[in-house]
């Protein structure tokens, strides 16, 4: 009990901090097929170079993006998912500031707003479970990301359950080689809160090929405890929005 209320605090107390520290944004872009090519070399080429002088700055924590693989109405949904972690989300980025890197290109070509559409946006609190396999190397190991947004009747209860039940299998896991799963992590979403989009958390696997991230068994020789997940089962509402997607580029602090 004691130990239950200990994550509970140290959760409750995280959130006091929501308002500037530590916001992670998922904004969602459908790009056309005619243009994607295009559209992830400018990514590549200017902003990961622009999103890397501001986690040197001190002004972001991690930035990346990512293309949407698999799965139907790909044309007609979101396939592009960018992702930024702010040190403080009270400071704006300044996104004009990239002509100081790239001083002959057009800032109007670099911002490739006609190449776009932005559909959706979430904002989330990071809760420092990340959690990866020994040994790795995740700029050459970590290629595919499966997300997945959760809702459920008892919110506190599911990432008590995530902080104490989860991550500890998936770690001892990964240690023994029993799983596909490289990496794991969760969150807690802060907007949006509506009848549209109910979710309350969100939490993410790391695979090192496409086929991993596909599962659907992604651990092997090793198994679940009994009634693992029969709590766990109870207070999850509706089916979890899971969406897999290649890592085009990521920039993170060291």
């Amino acid at each position: 009990m004691r130990k239950n209320f200990l994550v509970l605090l140290a959760l409750l107390l995280s959130c006091s901090f929501i308002s500037a520290q530590d916001v992670t944004s998922h904004r969602y872009r459908k790009v056309a097929p005619e243009n994607l090519a295009e559209y992830l070399n400018n990514e590549v080429t200017y902003w990961s170079a622009f999103s890397q002088s501001e986690i040197d700055k001190g002004y972001l924590k991690f930035w990346a993006v990512l293309e949407r693989v698999g799965g139907e109405n790909l044309r007609d949904e979101p396939n592009i998912l960018l992702i930024t972690q702010f040190n403080d989300i009270d400071r704006p980025v300044d996104w004009e500031s990239i002509k100081e890197l790239f001083p002959n290109e057009k800032f109007k070509d670099m911002m490739m707003e006609d190449l776009f559409i932005n559909t959706d946006i979430i904002y989330l609190r990071d809760l420092g479970n990340d959690i990866f396999s020994p040994n790795i190397d995740l700029e050459k190991d970590i290629k595919y990301v499966r997300i997945n947004y959760h809702n459920m009747t008892d919110m506190w209860w599911h990432l008590n359950f995530e902080a104490q039940k989860v991550k500890p299998f998936f770690e001892e896991a990964m240690k023994k080689e029993k799983t596909t799963i490289k990496g794991w992590g969760n969150s807690l979403i802060l907007t949006p809160k509506s009848d549209g989009f109910k979710y309350k958390t969100e939490s993410h696997e790391y695979f090192s090929n496409f086929r991993d991230a596909l599962g659907p068994n992604d651990f092997y020789d090793y198994d679940f405890p009994d009634g693992f997940f029969k709590d766990w089962q109870k207070n999850y509402v509706g089916e979890r929005n899971a969406r897999i997607y290649k890592i085009i580029a990521f920039k993170q602090k060291k």
